[in-house]
């Protein structure tokens, strides 16, 4: 018999078939490759029990001169910051007012309307309201006075919903003070279409709906930036806030003399306020220009009108429709629009900043889409990735095919770049065209209603899975079960099912979220890939550990400990198929010789084919624990395939260059 040292290429690469791939690695989820081996990733506990209101699309985290530690996160609801584990709703105020008796009730009912001439906010919008000094036609005035969702009825009003019914039907509340908080906007890609965008009666019938013109309106995503201590709030297509950190439990407030209809935000080393997709400062009538740049004088955001004593100033880009992104790095900005890239850099008076071209037709694929790393740039763009060191280049990738095969146009502004500097590396998160089966981590039973499984990312967060012919509606989900089950829906029988058995979505669904990963490291120069939902990432920082976001509004450390929360994290990695020997003979692996470091467990298992487009033969090899020396096993074929998977609580692995022991067999 001889041994064969099983050493496989580092990275993932799926850009061959899995033969050609031969010695490489095809697959993986919740890995990393260091010092080009394969291991288990950190796993994750919630940061703060807190849930926020909306789905995060951005995060920052900074230190003051006091050594106060603040996180901030912005949804597409609400603006939070974060201190010492206490949270404080920080939104800004969009419109304030004070009304005389503007309160109606009705009998019985405890919907009342608000009359507010001109509110201007949006259906779901929050209103704080103030004031009201006594019950009104028996509804308390605690009940009234404080924060409220509203729903829009025209634009001068709408209606809110207390606690307690109204005994009679009146109006009043005497002098009662309103504070609009800004309109909160839909989480995804909407499709509008106004009066006129077909013809009125020359291609279809009277009553007949038209085949429309579409436009799409992006999801809401934010520039968080300091101001020294303080902290710079845009939301995209909004005005410029600022929040003061020496009075922490106020609301950010508008930057008046900024422009007020903005596309993204920095500040820079040489402290300028940048508005990038911007109008007219100080107006709220002029139209925003999307390709329009414009900045305050050095260290006075009050002042945007550049005379010859400040150093206010603006440049119109004229390459492209849109400002996509502007990166903020060591030496200078870097500028995306849809059809170039710009290098936008100080160089004092009297132009204040130069421009020059450094790449055309490298786009980005979402404002998020960047990292910059030792002054050198990466990004995501709509077919490739991006690198920019002094020239930009297309970067090259493993999976690349993979990843923009199934990347959503309608929700790819979602896509974000996270940065792990203690690892060294970059992921991107983005959004999928298809959703994904996922298995059972664990045999269940007919009366279990809470399923484990791999993963639950591309799933919904309620709705129904599939496994075998039972139907299971669920209400919730974490990242790796499936929680509040009804078994046995919609007619099918509850029965019990296997560990690795298949769970699907029988529903027609498309993925909303970020639901998959594509990660690069910096020191090995690698690609690897997986699953996983999240909407932000800041990297620790000032922090213990990096903290996500997802959907849901939950905060998680990442890197911490070996678990997806208090449930087991389920790992594994892929190789492609390699021959047996020479690959011209049927072989027999008689002993599996493990080289791992481990902590807990590790599950090998060896798929074997007589030919390579002949079916896979799954073969479980064995577990693999910290004084696991050997495996005693029978597998025939001429060309194998490894996989290395864990799939309980507390497991850690990293895998080194297992051996096989194999000799010429026949096929019995």
């Amino acid at each position: 018999m001889a041994l064969m040292k099983l050493d496989f290429l580092p990275g993932v690469n799926k850009e061959n078939t899995p033969y050609t791939n031969e010695g490489g690695w095809v697959d993986s989820d919740k890995i990393r490759f260091r010092s080009g081996k394969p291991e288990k990733i950190g796993g994750w506990q919630k940061y703060l029990p807190d849930q926020l209101l909306g789905v995060t699309r951005g995060s920052h985290v900074w230190r003051v001169l006091n050594g106060t530690v603040y996180t901030a996160f912005a949804t597409n609801q609400k603006v939070y910051v974060e201190t010492g584990g206490l949270v404080t709703d920080i939104t800004p105020v969009r419109y304030t007012s004070t009304q005389t008796n503007p309160i109606a009730t009705t009998s019985g009912s405890a919907v009342i309307t608000i009359t507010d001439a001109g509110h201007g906010a949006d259906d779901g919008a929050y209103v704080t309201i103030s004031g009201v000094l006594s019950a009104l036609n028996g509804i308390p005035a605690a009940d009234i006075n404080g924060e409220h969702i509203l729903t829009y009825v025209d634009s001068d009003t709408y209606t809110i919903t207390v606690t307690t019914p109204a005994t009679s039907t009146g109006t009043g509340g005497g002098s009662v003070d309103f504070e609009y908080q800004i309109n909160p906007k839909s989480n995804n890609v909407t499709y509008q279409a106004g009066w006129g965008s077909c013809a009125w009666n020359g291609s279809r019938a009277w009553n007949r709906p038209c085949q429309l013109t579409i436009t799409d309106l992006n999801p809401r995503t934010w520039s968080l930036q300091n101001w020294g201590e303080d902290l710079v709030i845009n939301a995209l297509g909004q005005s410029v806030y600022i929040w003061d950190a020496t009075t922490p439990t106020t609301r950010a407030v508008l930057i008046p003399e900024a422009p007020r209809k903005v596309n993204h935000v920095i500040v820079t080393k040489d402290r300028h306020m940048v508005c990038f997709g911007c109008n007219t400062p100080a107006s709220t009538v002029t139209e925003l220009d999307t390709m329009q740049i414009r900045w305050c004088s050095q260290e006075d955001y009050t002042d945007w009108t550049p005379t010859v004593t400040n150093t206010a100033g603006d440049k119109l880009l004229t390459n492209g429709t849109e400002i996509i992104a502007a990166a903020n790095t060591e030496s200078q900005v870097i500028v995306w629009t849809d059809d170039e890239v710009q290098s936008m850099q100080f160089i004092g008076p009297p132009y204040t900043f130069g421009f020059q071209q450094i790449g055309t037709s490298t786009g980005i694929v979402s404002p998020n889409a960047w990292v910059a790393y030792n002054n050198v740039i990466y990004w995501m763009g709509d077919s490739a990735f991006y690198v920019y060191a002094g020239g930009t280049n297309v970067h090259p990738c493993t999976v690349q095919k993979y990843v923009f095969d199934s990347l959503s146009p309608s929700q790819k502004r979602k896509t974000f770049a996270a940065l792990n500097r203690e690892n060294h590396e970059i992921t991107w998160f983005y959004p999928t065209i298809e959703d994904e089966d996922t298995s059972l981590n664990g045999a269940i039973t007919t009366s279990d209603t809470t399923i484990y499984v791999a993963t639950t990312a591309s799933f919904p967060y309620s709705g129904s899975i599939q496994i075998d012919a039972e139907t299971i509606d669920y209400t919730g989900k974490t990242d790796a079960a499936f929680t509040g089950c009804t078994r046995g829906a919609r007619g099918t029988t509850v029965t019990a099912h296997a560990d690795g058995a298949t769970v699907s979505n029988p529903d027609s669904y498309t993925p909303l979220e970020p639901c998959r990963y594509v990660s690069f490291g910096l020191i090995d120069q690698l690609w690897w890939i997986g699953r996983m939902e999240r909407t932000s990432w800041m990297d620790r920082g000032a922090l213990e550990y990096p903290i996500a976001t997802t959907a849901e509004g939950y905060m998680y450390s990442h890197e911490k400990g070996n678990n997806a929360e208090d449930a087991p994290l389920v790992a594994f990695i892929e190789s492609a198929d390699f021959d047996i020997a020479e690959g011209d003979s049927m072989m027999f692996i008689s002993r599996v010789i493990p080289d791992f470091t481990v902590e807990g467990e590790v599950d090998l298992s060896i798929r074997s084919r007589y030919y390579p487009l002949s079916p896979q033969v799954n073969e479980a090899v064995g577990t693999v624990g910290p004084s696991t020396t050997k495996i005693d096993t029978r597998i025939r074929g001429r060309q194998i395939s490894l996989r290395i998977e864990s799939d309980n609580v507390d497991d850690y692995w990293k895998y080194g260059a297992t051996r096989i022991d194999q000799r010429t067999d026949g096929k019995r």
